[in-house]
């Protein structure tokens, strides 16, 4: 099972994975929401959990969000959405989509495990 990161910013999605990696977790990276769509389309079964970006080019994380739902790609599978974008009202409209959490960017990444960590075992219960 593995992480997948959606994020167009490189360097924040190599330092999430190797974070992730040291852990022990498997990842798939994915520059932005099309790409990800792309990879849930092939390997929905492989992914346990979404870190999800919220400003992309492309296609956005809000639009990821919405078009996952749609095609029943994000079915079961929690989202961290992860974003400078963190405003009170930005927060709300993540939340009523159903994301996870929302962790506001610069974060520690020992505040990222420990979420991961979370939404991992909640889901598995």
């Amino acid at each position: 099972m593995a992480i997948l990161i959606v994020e167009d910013d490189d360097f924040s999605a190599q330092i999430m994975q190797d974070t992730l990696e040291t852990e022990g977790y498997e990842t798939i990276k994915a520059g932005n929401g099309v790409e990800g769509l792309a990879v849930l389309k092939t390997r929905k079964q492989d992914v346990e959990l979404i870190l999800l970006d919220r400003m992309m080019p492309e296609m956005d994380g809000m639009t990821f969000i919405d078009e996952g739902r749609k095609q029943g790609l994000t079915d079961g599978i929690p989202i961290i959405m992860q974003t400078a974008a963190g405003s009170q009202k930005e927060v709300i409209e993540g939340a009523s989509q159903g994301v996870y959490y929302y962790l506001t960017k610069p974060y520690e990444y020992n505040h990222l495990l420990a979420v991961v960590r979370s939404a991992l075992d909640e889901n598995e219960e």
